[in-house]
């Protein structure tokens, strides 16, 4: 019932759900019906106190029956008296069976319409499409360049630039085509220098992120559907698409989502009740692990930082984003996520955005801040910048990672709870919060292309040196 106790929590009045709808559609939400929530909510309790109170006349019936059963008085009265009481309990178990039927279906309706209901939007948050984004700072010039530099001393060359993919076959570090042979499209495998790269990237986010005071996690690739749920991603089972026919058609983040089937476990109710899915982030088993849980003060802020691999569909994916790796169907991250006190969370949130600014700076590449409008606000997501690197062979920018503030969209889900000065039976929600720390495709496709020289080497990172084996550039394969 977790799911939408969030929202029903919030529909205290007509008002408010005239707030949430409002907030729903300047996030380009069509389809949640905060009104509708609130009278399947009614619903709901009413059909509970029903139940309850047919529950408690079928014990008095079977208190009755146990009465008369010691008494046996006049045998004629004996049996008048027990098959009418019989009658009574048949029938109270037959309309407690018919509400709970009706309770299962108001029930799936209700967690369905009240996962449509996004998180409030912060009063800051430009209104509108990806074109309202704001942007907050830009660090470097490479975006005011056309022509690749002979050297680290600015001079240029009179060659264009080159993109990603086309430096990466150059390079032999990528192999898409095995990867298509072995899994299907947008899968690949690092080959060589790229192997060594992937690895660099992990090893110096994990590095300066324990600096920061994260905890190193390596996570597990899947969570149960109603962890993924939880955390505003929109998987379904197959029994709910069937039972909701063509409302299902609303899926929202649920095109992302990879559900897993073991062959094993096909005809296991419990799979087939809430089955295992490939996570899309680390955040997803990150958040997770404090679900059901009543977290001390003083462990607050909690911050952690998880390396896991990512799968994503990518439904609609097309054109040049699907070339090379820019989106691909598996990548490794790494995920920082922050679990902090609803009055610093906001604070936690620039602090987070400050620390992939010096990620990438220190890498040195040319990259901006947004603060993303409300269509660009996934479900959980109460306030949002994503950084953007300039990448000049698909001369365009190109997002390398993203820092949001969920509030206590997922904490509610998840049952995640802080004691406050209350009292020891005082709690509140947590707030959570998350961030990439590095993306590995999407940061080897800005590297690939900031860093390449006339000559057709690339240029490694000075901060990545030291986990590539001695090698200072990525030379063209022989």
């Amino acid at each position: 019932m977790r799911l939408y106790r969030q929202a029903t929590s919030l529909l205290s009045g007509s008002d408010n759900a005239d707030q949430l709808l409002e907030n729903a559609v300047n996030r380009n939400v069509h389809n949640a019906q905060p009104h509708r929530v609130g009278k399947l909510y009614d619903e709901y309790r009413a059909l509970v106190t029903e139940s309850n109170t047919h529950r408690s006349m079928l014990n008095d019936v079977s208190k009755k029956m146990a009465t008369v059963a010691k008494t046996r008085s006049k045998a004629a009265d004996f049996q008048s008296e027990m098959t009418k009481l019989r009658e009574q309990a048949k029938q109270s178990k037959q309309t407690i069976q018919t509400i709970k039927d009706k309770l299962h279906d108001v029930e799936e309706r209700l967690r369905y319409e009240a996962a449509k209901i996004p998180n409030l939007s912060h009063p800051d948050t430009p209104v509108g499409d990806e074109s309202k984004a704001r942007v907050v700072c830009v660090n470097g010039n490479l975006h005011t360049t056309d022509r690749v530099p002979l050297d680290d001393s600015g001079k240029l060359s009179d060659v264009e630039f080159q993109d990603h993919y086309d430096l990466a076959l150059k390079l032999g570090i990528v192999d898409m085509e095995a990867g298509a042979k072995v899994a299907g499209s947008r899968f690949h495998y690092w080959r060589g220098a790229g192997a060594l790269l992937e690895l660099a990237l992990v090893q110096y986010a994990m590095t300066r992120a324990v600096a920061a005071g994260f905890t190193p996690h390596i996570t597990p690739d899947a969570a149960r559907s109603s962890i993924i749920d939880a955390c505003g991603f929109r998987p379904r089972s197959h029994s709910e698409e069937e039972q909701l026919g063509s409302e299902a058609k609303h899926v929202g983040e649920a095109s992302q989502i990879y559900r897993m089937s073991p062959v094993a476990e096909e005809s296991s109710k419990e799979h087939a009740a809430d089955p295992l899915c490939l996570v899309a982030t680390a955040e997803i088993p990150l958040v997770a692990m404090k679900q059901k849980q009543i977290l001390d003060s003083t462990v607050l802020p909690m911050r952690l930082a998880g390396l896991s691999h990512c799968f994503r569909a990518e439904a609609g994916a097309r054109g040049r984003d699907t070339r090379g790796i820019y989106r691909l169907h598996q990548f490794t991250k790494v995920e920082l996520v922050t679990l902090a006190h609803p009055d610093n969370s906001e604070s936690e949130l620039f602090r987070l955005v400050e620390f992939q600014k010096s990620l990438f700076a220190d890498l040195g590449l040319t990259f901006r801040v947004l603060q993303m409008p409300t269509f660009e606000l996934g479900a959980s997501a109460y306030q949002k910048f994503d950084i953007e690197a300039w990448m000049p062979g698909r001369k365009s920018w190109g997002e390398i990672s993203s820092a949001s503030n969920c509030t206590d969209y997922q904490a509610r889900r998840l049952g995640i709870r802080v004691r406050t000065d209350g009292g020891s039976n005082s709690t509140m929600f947590v707030h959570t919060l998350n961030a990439t720390a590095v993306a590995v495709p999407r940061l080897v496709v800005a590297l690939l292309e900031s860093f390449q020289r006339p000559d057709g080497h690339v240029v490694i990172p000075t901060v990545l040196r030291p986990w590539m084996m001695g090698m200072e550039a990525l030379a063209p394969y022989k």
